[in-house]
């Protein structure tokens, strides 16, 4: 395993779980899981005046209650969960917490890992009722107030909180149900009027939530994205455009995507069976347990207008899809797919940096050095394996 600490959090790696495109520029404790990711959330939770060793996918914040000095914790089929340092142990500590194995009162504990993109959409509305004691510790969501929209914002109702930070513009005509969950608008929110907000919902810092919106239950929208038209049951992880009409339901969006007007895609299939996935062209099938199961789109994609994405797609890294029909249920990394009869090509590094510095300093987000080599390596190994 590896290990990943700062002052007071030492985060486990054990290179499980499945998250396809989604972590080819992040760790999958880098994901967004809610108002934050899971590393975020993970670090908010653990006291400053200890050191916790937590596995680096854990969603269940539970497991971190009460937990004592020397103290481990175990799912029930062994694997580790967390466990508490004693005074003035360091990194080897750690390992030695790591590397012992549990007895059988350790092992006693249920706990969610993520371990694929769903687990962490359909888990959205428990993991905000989780995060909501540990908003006041965020700069994002730290002036958030319970308060009913006002006359001139439009109507709120439901018995669940309803927070918004008070530099956060609302309506006119705007619509807010909390009766199946929390609903929390960060600082720097724009909800554009007449846009309808269903809980369990969370919109990030400095979003934009255009006009007419309806932002279903179970859905997070991350950092300085464009939300428009139906979306539900999905996360965005952040900087990433839906402004305009169109549908998209249980799904995981990337970084830097921008989604064209009047984009579908289907979350459902006709059969009302469980939906199988492709998250790897070499990763074989995967069951996700779940009727419902829409898209995963890595960061950098790209949909023209019109785009239509059958139920299970996966659209890879740097992707550009510019198609009459559908795409195919895995595009590769950094294809270039439209209705050319030569059948895909693949997006030239060069276009497509120069593409993406243009789409990041939009956001004053500098494409760094680091950055354009891990992009570049990304597309010399899609290319090897294309």
């Amino acid at each position: 395993m590896d290990i990943s600490a700062d002052r007071r959090l030492i985060l486990v790696h054990d290179q499980g779980g499945t998250f396809g495109p989604l972590t080819d520029l992040r760790r999958a404790c880098d994901l967004r899981c809610g108002a934050w990711t899971i590393a975020e959330r993970l670090a908010l939770r653990c006291a400053a005046d200890t050191t916790t060793v937590v596995h680096a996918r854990l969603l269940s914040l539970g497991v971190l209650e009460n937990l004592a000095p020397g103290e481990r914790r175990f799912r029930r089929d062994g694997t580790f969960l967390a466990a508490r340092l004693a005074a003035g142990a360091d990194e080897q500590g750690a390992r030695t917490a790591l590397e012992t194995p549990p007895t059988d009162a350790e092992r006693g504990f249920d706990a969610d890992i993520a371990a694929a993109p769903w687990d962490l959409t359909t888990r959205l509305g428990t993991t905000l009722t989780e995060d909501l004691p540990l908003l006041a510790k965020s700069a994002a969501y730290g002036s958030c107030v319970a308060r009913a929209l006002r006359p001139d914002e439009g109507q709120s109702f439901g018995a669940h909180p309803i927070l918004i930070d008070p530099t956060a513009s609302i309506g006119p005509l705007c619509v807010i149900d909390a009766s199946k969950g929390a609903v929390v608008i960060a600082k720097g929110v724009t909800i554009r009027p007449l846009s309808v907000l269903v809980g369990p919902c969370v919109v990030c810092e400095g979003t934009t939530v255009g006009e007419r919106a309806l932002l279903k239950g179970s859905t997070a929208i991350g950092p300085h994205c464009r939300a428009g038209g139906e979306i539900g049951g999905t996360i965005f992880q952040g900087y990433s455009n839906k402004s305009h009409d169109g549908h998209l339901g249980d799904s995981f969006v990337g970084e830097w995507v921008n989604i064209g007007a009047g984009s579908d895609n289907s979350n459902l299939l006709n059969t009302y069976g469980e939906v199988i996935v492709r998250l790897e062209a070499d990763g074989g099938l995967l069951r996700t347990g779940r009727q419902f199961w829409g898209s995963v789109i890595g960061d950098h994609a790209k949909l023209a207008i019109g785009t239509r994405l059958m139920t299970g797609t996966t659209i890879g890294t740097g992707a550009m899809i510019a198609s009459s029909k559908p795409p195919a249920a895995l595009v590769p990394r950094f294809a270039w797919v439209t209705d050319s009869a030569d059948g895909p090509k693949s997006f030239r590094i060069d276009k497509f940096l120069e593409t993406a510095r243009a789409v990041m300093s939009r956001r004053q987000v500098e494409l760094t050095a680091d950055y354009e080599a891990r992009l570049r390596a990304l597309h010399a190994a899609a290319a090897v394996g294309s």
